[in-house]
């Protein structure tokens, strides 16, 4: 038995657990099973040899930080349903929390840091200023083609333009307008997905730990689980 949980789960927000169940069994298929986990029970009528198959629930965690799913439990009451046989299996599984976001006050500036003005970076872009004009190559869009440059040398020449950017954000957490620790902490949660959701890259400062800006994935969720962990360990 396997649980498998999404990466990004939020304080007392619904989140979509799944329960992925194999038999190892080499000649005989499972009846009439009952998984017990996290508090819910999921059924699987008939699980044949060397089949998985997997069950989902909705499931929420009331609080941020780090938690752990110790075992779960397989039970069935075939072959008579005189008694039930249940077995625990142990999971050990590890994952974080994050907190619950929460929407800032406008007076924050969020719209203030959305509208800021783009400066421009050495990547080839779509937008900005013109680089240099190069050669066609077929993957370049057609707004790209410089065609009045294209028609005196009698072939495709296009517009290399430079990357734009907008101004980076940094968090504060003891800047933040909440009323207390944990308002701070879901509206830096709230902040952190909408504005790298916009492309603005985003740092956090969590008093003398600083985290540079960045805008990727793997940067967001590394903020986010800072914020899950921040006064707890």
């Amino acid at each position: 038995m396997r649980i498998e949980l999404p990466d990004e789960i939020y304080a007392g927000l619904a989140t979509l657990a799944t329960v992925r169940l194999m038999n190892a069994k080499r000649f005989s298929p499972s009846f009439l099973l009952r998984i017990k986990i996290l508090g819910k029970t999921v059924t699987v009528d008939l699980l044949k040899r060397g089949a998985n198959e997997t069950n989902s629930f909705v499931q929420s965690f009331p609080e941020r930080g780090r938690e752990t799913i110790p075992f779960g439990e397989i039970c069935s009451p075939f072959p008579i349903n005189f008694f039930v046989r249940c077995r625990r299996t142990a999971l050990n599984q590890k994952f974080l929390v994050f907190p619950a976001p929460l929407r800032c006050p406008a007076s924050y500036g969020l719209d203030k840091a959305l509208k800021n003005g783009d400066y421009h970076s050495s990547l080839k872009g779509y937008e900005g200023d013109v680089a240099r004009i190069a050669d066609y190559t077929g993957s370049e869009p057609m707004k790209l083609i410089h065609w009045r440059l294209s028609a005196r040398y009698e072939e495709f020449k296009v517009k290399e333009m430079n990357a734009t950017f907008r101004e980076p954000v940094m968090i504060d957490i003891d800047s933040l307008p909440g009323r207390n620790l944990e308002e701070n902490l879901s509206c830096a949660v709230y902040l952190i997905n909408r504005l790298i959701g916009r492309d603005l890259p985003v740092g956090l400062k969590l008093r003398k730990k600083v985290i540079n800006p960045a805008i990727s994935r793997e940067h967001r969720l590394k903020l986010l689980s800072e914020l899950a962990v921040y006064g707890k360990d």
